[in-house]
């Protein structure tokens, strides 16, 4: 490692040592693990690792600076875990590749021939949110899953829209709506894929998404490789070719991108066809496909799917439920939800005003209490419930 990123990972190293931060377990399993990386990371592969140093060093920042005395803090800390899970999946990636140039294990293979690694990544694609029990959601997946299995013909194509505020739930919706068994038996293959996901070094974004969908389609990640070499044409008509005759549903997470590429998925191939002009052209038409688009930015999924197909996510009515939520997240793994040094029922108070109604925010709430929690043995040994730094302030944002 060269001398900037030796700057990099002692200045990581010495910040976390000295700073009480959320997460901080998992910058320290990041922290074992990059070190291992640049142990063993032949000498191109360097600047790779400076570059992840960077992004470590940026994130352990936010943590240092994210706050839970408002609803933005609360949703910076869900985005920074994420990150740090995306970090730990690259890293983790190429420590497997690492040990297997080196001769000491090969990546296993499924039925299909893909790689563990593919696996890993695709899957990583659909399952960012560990599985809880989903609360306050009831209606509105009912009526998607009708709307989308039921409430059409079989072979009309269909693309909707789920928008609302950060926190809302738009992705655990649509979650949920995958793993319904009437989903799965009239959709396959069915993916959800991050449009938020930033792309390594200056690869366009547009290829980095279409080579994110062909891998969690199943697609070989060398065959990507091959195909991604000859550019966005290339990869809109292998996804198309994918796709053709099948009753897919593809969820497009978070999309965020204003450019005229991704919007009208509605619109059919010309007679001819230039497959790079449009995200569109790789969604085959007619044989009864779905793509759900989820967005903060509502005046996007409307150009993107229409804007008769734009479903709003609005934050939970029943307050209730964030409760539920905060405790589901404290309790799992098996963990107790005892907390002996707080009054329970201001704890509830303070959990319901703090979240808005926000499911995200009540998650977040909790893991943190149960990271707490964790870190706080007792005496005798049994676990300490730590109450999260929620301010009591009646006027703080929220």
């Amino acid at each position: 490692m060269d001398d900037v990123g030796s700057y990099l990972l002692n200045q990581f190293s010495g910040g976390l040592q000295s700073s009480k931060v959320s997460w901080k377990r998992d910058l320290q399993d990041l922290e074992k693990l990059i070190r291992r990386n640049i142990e063993n990371s032949p000498a191109e592969e360097k600047p790779s690792l400076r570059e992840k140093l960077y992004r470590l060093n940026n994130i352990l920042v936010e943590c240092q600076a994210a706050s839970f005395l408002s609803r933005e803090g609360i949703i910076s800390l869900w985005r920074i875990r994420n990150n740090l899970k995306e970090i730990k999946e690259e890293l983790k990636s190429k420590d497997s590749s690492t040990i297997s140039s080196n001769g000491n294990s090969s990546p296993q293979r499924d039925d299909q021939g893909n790689s563990s690694n593919v696996r890993d990544t695709a899957r990583q694609s659909h399952q960012s949110v560990s599985p809880l029990v989903v609360h306050g959601f009831d209606d509105e997946i009912t009526s998607l899953v009708k709307l989308l299995v039921y409430e059409r013909s079989e072979e009309k194509f269909s693309a909707v829209g789920i928008t609302g505020m950060a926190g809302a739930g738009k992705t655990t919706l649509c979650q949920e709506i995958i793993k319904r068994e009437e989903v799965k038996e009239h959709f396959v293959p069915r993916i959800l894929v991050s449009m938020s996901k930033k792309p390594d070094g200056n690869k366009d974004a547009k290829i980095a998404l279409v080579e994110r969908i062909l891998l969690s389609l199943g697609v070989e990640e060398n065959t990507i490789q091959s195909v991604s070499n000859r550019g966005l044409s290339a990869l809109i008509c292998a996804l198309h070719v994918r796709l053709m005759g099948k009753k897919y549903m593809i969820v497009l997470d978070d999309a965020q991108e204003g450019d005229t590429w991704f919007e009208n998925l509605y619109s059919p191939l010309p007679g001819k066809v230039k497959w790079e002009q449009s995200l569109a052209y790789g969604l085959p038409k007619g044989y009864g496909g779905t793509v759900i688009v989820t967005s903060r930015n509502k005046d996007l999924a409307k150009k993107m799917v229409g804007e008769e197909n734009v479903h709003p996510v609005l934050p939970l009515a029943d307050k209730e439920k964030c409760w539920l939520i905060f405790k589901d997240a404290v309790v799992q793994d098996g963990t107790r939800f005892n907390p002996p040094n707080v009054e329970l029922e201001d704890l509830k108070k303070e959990i319901i005003r703090k979240c808005s109604g926000l499911p995200l925010a009540a998650r977040v709430l909790g893991e943190i209490m149960k990271e707490k929690m964790e870190e706080a043995p007792a005496p005798n040994g049994h676990t300490v419930t730590v109450q999260p730094e929620l301010s009591t302030d009646s006027n703080s944002n929220v």
